[in-house]
């Protein structure tokens, strides 16, 4: 006797990858958008995506208009939300995207938004499960 068919089984592996996030993982959040929601600092976040080495401020200025010291202090706060990583060379500093961890966190929040209807949506998207049918 099957208790489950495979699609029953397919929802309980959809609904078992939404966790939503707790207290702690949305003052994260929070703090990471504040930090991405200044315009320059987002000018530079876009600017050291197409980046394949480490930039120096000098160098990243450019891109939002504004002078060396500014763009450091920019990227400091950038790194203060672990943004972008600092590597020190003698007196410069190279600046660059901490990709994985942004991306990461950002797909936390798309994941929480779509999170909600996953299995609705899915299901939207399949064409042998139209709304109101019953799997079996």
């Amino acid at each position: 006797m099957v208790l489950f068919s495979y699609p029953l089984i397919d929802i309980f592996a959809q609904i078992s990858k939404y966790q939503p996030m707790d207290v702690t993982e949305r003052q994260e959040l929070a703090r990471l958008l504040k930090a991405l929601g200044e315009y320059n600092r987002l000018s530079l976040v876009y600017e050291l995506c197409s980046c394949s080495e480490p930039e120096n401020a000098m160098c990243l200025c450019e891109c939002c208009s504004v002078d060396a010291s500014v763009a450091s202090r920019h990227l400091k706060a950038l790194a203060q939300e672990e943004i972008v990583r600092i590597e020190s060379r003698g007196r410069e500093r190279l600046y660059t995207l901490n990709r994985h961890e942004v991306a990461q966190r950002l797909r936390k929040l798309a994941d929480e938004i779509d999170g909600q209807n996953t299995a609705e949506s899915e299901d939207q998207d399949r064409p042998d499960m139209k709304p109101g049918s019953a799997r079996r």
